[in-house]
């Protein structure tokens, strides 16, 4: 009979058995290259594995938020340096305003082109990134940030709410800047304004210019009358008769011309103009030669146009011999300073704009560091993953040849051995 139990060979099978399931378990090892299949194979590592895996996931939800701040804060930087265009071009054109050598037209035309530069103003105020959510708006994404009404009127319809992304544990980033910081808070001597209120101010400011004059001139005589401030106003200018010029200075106040009038006569030998005042309190000019007058360079001290409305002028009207007006009657009035406190606003509004740039600068810059220490930290969780669940494949594959070596001589000789009978044993 041959040696064989029954016990022998429940043995020999689940000995074989957990061999083979060895060898399973390193030929699946070598062919994913991970060292950990399942958590029974090693708790404690698999439970390290567990956490480092989670630590990197984190990290990737960091870079995302990273990526997304940099991208919203990219475009509004880039629509903030164009809005900063914008309003330098429209504080050139109300210098250009300013300038005694346009007429009429070409204040027009000044005008015509702010109301185009407010509109893309507008356009870039309401730009939306590419998921179409307002980047000005606040967290009222889905709407425009400014509305234009049809009265010229533009008003804010977003929120004061600044969005938020966590670039850590514990570093948020400001990803988003609202329009009523941006464009709806510029300091000026006269408070607080909004940039459109400023480009409505210069629009006003070259439409007073394209109606007022630094210069007038008549011949024989002239009569001027001015807009009488209740406080003195130091009125400035140069007057031209047959005779020559003479640089005059005088303050004009309610009902009074006296200082004019004596500033004006004290020069009369040098320029041939004498002046008086009639029943009226008309400034009355007479060229003593019925020569040429002329009136240049006219100033006002001390005068706020901010809103371009022209609050103090002389209307020069020029008179024949016979006492005819000739010609038509030109305001005099300083056009510099109509132009010269909004083009101070317009100013104001660029270094209120730069500064929200700086502000969001300083963002991306916060971003762009933060990225570079999260891809830091992501090589070494990646690293602490891979040294924790990465196999050593020279290893693994030595172990298996090994374990299949010492499995196929088991097995041969459990079949040399379960061949054997009593006989055998006895010779």
């Amino acid at each position: 009979m041959e040696i064989s139990t029954k016990l022998f060979n429940q043995k020999a099978v689940k000995q074989f058995s957990q061999m083979n399931e060895d060898i399973q378990n390193l030929q699946n090892r070598v062919a994913t290259g991970k060292n950990i299949l399942r958590a029974s194979d090693d708790p404690v590592a698999a439970v390290n594995l567990s956490v480092a895996k989670e630590q990197r996931a984190l990290v990737e939800r960091f870079e995302k938020n990273a990526a997304s701040a940099h991208q919203t804060l990219t475009l509004t930087d880039g629509a903030l340096q164009q809005a900063v265009n914008v309003v330098t071009r429209i504080s050139e054109l109300a210098i250009q305003a300013g300038n005694d050598t346009y007429g009429i037209q070409d204040r027009k035309a000044i005008e015509t082109e702010v109301d185009e530069l407010t509109n893309v103003l507008v356009s870039i105020a309401n730009t939306r990134d590419s998921s179409g959510q307002s980047i000005f708006a606040g967290y009222k994404t889905d709407v425009d940030a400014f509305k234009v009404h049809l009265d010229g009127e533009i008003t804010y319809q977003g929120d004061t709410g600044q969005r938020t992304l966590q670039l850590s544990e514990n570093m948020p980033v400001t990803s988003s800047l609202d329009g009523a910081n941006a464009f709806m808070r510029v300091e000026t001597p006269n408070g607080s304004l909004s940039v459109f209120d400023m480009l409505r101010s210069a629009k006003n400011a070259i439409s007073s210019a394209a109606s007022a004059h630094k210069q007038a001139t008549a011949t024989g005589s002239a009569l001027v009358e001015f807009t009488l401030p209740r406080d003195p106003i130091g009125w400035s200018l140069s007057i031209t008769g047959s005779q020559g010029s003479a640089d005059i200075s005088a303050d004009i106040s309610n009902g009074n011309l006296g200082d004019l009038v004596t500033a004006i006569n004290a020069q009369t030998s040098f320029t041939g103009i004498s002046a008086a005042t009639n029943a009226d309190g008309a400034l009355e000019l007479t060229e003593n030669f019925n020569g040429e007058i002329k009136i240049t360079d006219v100033e006002i001290d001390g005068v706020d146009f901010a809103e371009g409305e022209v609050e103090y002028f002389a209307n020069f009207t020029s008179y024949d011999g016979t006492g005819e007006v000739v010609g038509e009657i030109r305001k005099l009035t300083d056009t510099d300073q109509i132009v010269g406190t909004s083009v101070k606003n317009l100013s104001a509004t660029i270094s209120h704009i730069s500064s929200q740039m700086a502000f969001v600068g300083a963002q991306i810059n916060k971003v762009d560091s933060q990225s570079l220490v999260l891809a830091e930290r992501k090589i070494t969780v990646d690293e602490k993953i891979s040294e924790i669940g990465d196999a050593d494949l020279t290893e693994l594959v030595t172990q298996l040849k090994s374990l299949i070596l010492n499995r196929d001589a088991a097995q041969q000789a459990f079949v040399k051995i379960g061949q054997q009978s009593l006989f055998d044993f006895l010779r």
